[in-house]
């Protein structure tokens, strides 16, 4: 049974670069074979999956998208693939994985009308027409129920053809029994004093994180507890603008850039708090990540997980519309307040181990053979 997964870029640190290879990597296990036709893929390649990088012309990200669904579709006609898997919205998909908000209430909700009719947003349009539209067959894999409904209420005839898939983070951002061993040297390595805090925030798109909302909490600490406060962002993005703001506010040598690494789990444990102010956000899955490994979690409403954090008692969630008053408020108490942050410690350690909050990836393999073979039948 031979699968292809497209997207239209694979770089090692990206969300949904990582769900597609995890995928594909439960697809394998079960017995298929599966090419990966991306425009461009950095990093290594994995084993036992095959990569195959399209060549794409276009000067702008949306030429480039329509000349890549060109030239996939002249592949895919020749190789004819049990199933086509996407992770990107592109005509030609038989199953796609959403990962990305409604790109139309999007462009309704927070942006001019008149954008509508520029080149680059008529092709986005497109391409979510031809996944979710009602001539469309395409099956839709959600990773929230909050998508769902949002892809529902603009694209109504897509509802029967919607999934949702339960969460699926990885268990060994799970706290183990050395995790008092891994914070001390963590903050041993990284000169972190007893009293001294640590905000993290995890994630690629530092514009929608929210990153320029942390900035102006951590300005509007205290002096004192600003002082003994670092700021450690990870993700691939330009920090530029981000630096520049920092430094206005004051607080540009308490802010440091980290880009994408493995070791992530022990920034988990040597952290005090994670901050995921999101402006918008189909899931977030770090704020579980960081939940099960005991890590407090301060984020906003629009994130499809942050119910997680609000229902399980592992942070604090700003409500809509965002304040960011509410915001700094939080931020400093969650910082001054060490009895409550053990508090939310044990209750992420609680959600850890009685949620269904690992299974994604193995679901969404099942669902995918299924659906292959059925067609193959």
């Amino acid at each position: 049974m031979t699968l292809a997964f497209v997207l239209y870029k694979y770089f090692p640190y990206g969300g949904l670069q990582r769900d597609m290879l995890r995928i594909a990597q439960a697809c394998v296990a079960r017995g298929a074979e599966v090419t990966v036709y991306c425009g461009e893929w950095q990093g290594e390649r994995p084993q036992g999956i095959a990569v195959e990088v399209v060549p794409v012309g276009g000067r702008s990200n949306h030429a480039r998208n329509r000349s890549f669904a060109g030239a996939l579709q002249q592949k895919l006609q020749v190789q004819q693939p049990a199933l086509v898997v996407g992770f990107n919205r592109m005509p030609g998909l038989d199953i796609y994985y959403a990962a990305d908000t409604c790109f139309k209430a999007k462009l309704l909700q927070e942006r001019s009308p008149w954008l509508r009719w520029l080149p680059r947003y008529r092709e986005f349009l497109r391409d979510e027409e031809a996944v979710f539209g009602a001539a469309s067959h395409t099956r839709v894999l959600a990773i929230a129920q909050r998508s769902v409904d949002e892809y529902v209420q603009y694209y109504p005839a897509a509802k029967e053809r919607c999934t949702v898939l339960p969460p699926g983070i990885n268990p060994d951002r799970r706290a183990g029994a050395d995790a008092q061993q891994l914070r001390d040297s963590f903050r041993r390595e990284w000169q972190l004093a007893d009293d001294d805090k640590l905000v993290l925030m995890i994630g690629s798109g530092f514009r929608t994180k929210g990153l320029d909302r942390a900035i102006r909490a951590l300005a509007a600490l205290p002096a004192p507890l600003k002082q003994r406060t670092r700021f450690i962002v990870i993700g691939q993005d330009k920090p530029d603008a981000f630096v520049k703001l920092a430094r206005e506010l004051g607080v540009g040598e308490r802010l440091q850039f980290l880009a994408g690494r493995d070791d992530v789990p022990h920034f988990l444990q040597g952290a005090d708090v994670l901050v995921h102010p999101a402006y918008r956000e189909n899931t977030g899955t770090v704020l579980l990540e960081a939940a099960v490994a005991g890590l407090p979690v301060l984020t906003t409403a629009v994130c499809g997980y942050s119910t997680y954090i609000r229902d399980y008692g592992c942070g604090i969630v700003i409500d809509e519309p965002f304040s960011q008053a509410a915001l700094d408020c939080a931020l400093q108490s969650m910082l001054d307040n060490a009895a409550q942050r053990q508090a939310w410690r044990q209750n992420g350690l609680r959600m850890a181990s009685t949620a269904d909050i690992y299974s994604l990836f193995e679901r969404a393999a099942d669902i995918i053979m299924q659906e292959a073979q059925e067609r193959l039948s």
